[in-house]
């Protein structure tokens, strides 16, 4: 009795033992053996309820969405006004004429340039000059296609 419990347990471990290979077979003449798992698995859904799933990493989540909002890049800036960026402008002065007034900017290549409204710098242009300042706006363009647009005051003398 007990050596045919024995050889029983003997089957049911042989199957889920690596297979016994002979050097003399080739690749084409072995055999694999496909060992199933016991236990089957369900797919489950896991109902959250208005909170955080677990099995989510959220880091993931925060990359995509600061890749929709990164600056697309804008290339090599051209030489003069035009390749000058907003912070790197400095107002100099500003001319008063008949015709209008005509701000004085110093660019990032530390050469004076004479703008009239409607300029563009390189990351934006000049909407407005007043007595002691300029207001430039300065223009973002996104991943995402979205273009913001902000306003930077440079004034005269500085309070």
């Amino acid at each position: 009795m007990v050596f045919s419990q024995l050889s029983f347990s003997m089957l049911f471990i042989g199957p889920l033992t690596a297979p016994d290979v002979k050097p003399a077979l080739k690749n084409s003449e072995q055999k694999t053996r496909v060992v199933e798992a016991p236990v089957k698995f369900t797919g489950v859904l896991y109902k959250s309820g208005n909170r955080q799933d677990p099995f989510l990493n959220p880091m993931l989540f925060k990359k995509a969405a600061s890749q929709e909002n990164d600056e697309l890049p804008r290339g090599v800036p051209p030489p003069g006004i035009a390749g000058t960026y907003i912070e790197q402008a400095v107002l100099q002065g500003i001319v008063v004429r008949e015709h209008g007034r005509i701000a004085v900017v110093r660019g990032a290549d530390t050469r004076a340039y004479f703008l009239k409204e409607g300029d563009k710098l390189f990351d934006g242009y000049l909407k407005m000059i007043d007595s002691d300042s300029i207001t430039l706006v300065r223009e973002t363009k996104l991943r995402s296609g979205k273009i913001l647009a902000r306003d930077v005051i440079k004034r005269l003398r500085t309070p």
